[in-house]
């Protein structure tokens, strides 16, 4: 039987991956991902960067970078069970880019937990030769929203 965490990770990569995601952002950053391994907190998939992606000279934005660190490094986490989880450290370290029309290779993996929190190490990888382009490290903690009964005795301050 599979995980429920690994198929709803892997169904909710698809979808994105189609143009059909939750927020125009996620669909900008992550469209044409293919997913090459969704396990219990791994994930590992290609990116073609998109003209969408870039700066002005061509090279993939380090921004967009950034977000595409978070979000595949969320997945990851999702997919290790526990439920939604919100970043709350993202550190993230550039050592090249890449080019318009670029393949890059995405390994995220869940690498431990201190109580709620969970870590997880982000690699984006040149496909052609393997070179590191970014890596990041990501802590998250449980989302846990809780619905106010009373809205009307809150103050607007």
């Amino acid at each position: 039987m599979v995980d429920p965490t690994i198929h709803n990770t892997t169904t909710y990569l698809k979808e994105i991956a189609k143009g059909n995601g939750q927020t125009k952002f996620e669909i900008l950053i992550l469209k044409g991902l293919e997913l090459i391994h969704v396990g219990k907190g791994i994930l590992r998939c290609k990116l073609l960067v998109t003209d969408h992606v870039v700066g002005e000279d061509g090279s993939w934005n380090a921004g967009v970078i950034t977000a595409v660190m978070d979000s595949i490094g969320a997945s990851a986490v999702y997919s290790s069970g526990g439920g939604l989880h919100i970043s709350v450290d993202l550190n993230s370290s550039f050592y090249s880019t890449a080019k318009i029309h670029e393949t890059v290779e995405i390994e995220a993996r869940v690498n431990g937990s201190n109580g709620g929190l969970k870590s997880a190490v982000i690699e984006i990888r040149r496909e052609t030769s393997g070179e590191i382009i970014a890596t990041g490290r990501l802590w998250m903690a449980p989302l846990s929203v809780k619905a106010i009964q009373n809205v009307s005795t809150l103050s607007k301050l």
